[in-house]
């Protein structure tokens, strides 16, 4: 597993826009992805990956969306990996492709530079820590997170958050 190189020491809070992605979507859970047989998001991921629009991507950042949460971290979620909604050649029309409205709002924003996919792993486990620690003063909204492919080698997952 990657080491994170470069992870901010507290995440950034920022207010963010909403944002339109398009891309392919499936639903699954945490319990899902620990097994290679049900896991459905690297798949989604290998799929997404070898489309010629995306192959062929030079202006969107790439996104990982995580929405439609049944609870929290234990219930079902979508994910949805995609482009800005209007840069994809396939866009709006293509049955197989999803539209979604990332929710405007509150979000913290955890950074990482490394070896993919290692590196979003570790940031992700970071993360959940984050929110564990009893001096954590945020709670996740569990509305919209994603990650945004800032690089070859850097993410930037950003997470819903509202005040505890």
């Amino acid at each position: 597993m990657s080491e994170i190189k470069d992870v901010m020491v507290s995440p950034e809070l920022v207010t963010q826009a909403t944002i339109c992605v398009c891309g392919l979507a499936v639903t699954t859970s945490n319990h899902a992805e620990q097994d290679v047989e049900t896991q459905k998001i690297a798949p989604l991921w290998q799929q997404f990956m070898s489309r010629s629009e995306v192959q062929s991507n030079t202006q969107s950042p790439v996104y990982g969306c995580y929405y439609d949460y049944e609870s929290d971290h234990n219930g079902e979620f979508s994910v949805l990996t995609g482009l800005l909604a209007g840069l994809s050649q396939a866009g709006a029309g293509n049955a197989e492709l999803t539209e979604l409205t990332l929710a405007a709002g509150e979000y913290l924003c955890f950074s990482a530079k490394g070896e993919m996919p290692g590196i979003v792993i570790s940031l992700w486990g970071q993360i959940w820590q984050y929110f564990e620690a009893s001096s954590c003063q945020f709670e996740r909204s569990y509305n919209t997170d994603y990650e945004c492919y800032t690089s070859m080698d850097g993410v930037d997952i950003y997470i819903g958050i509202k005040q505890k």
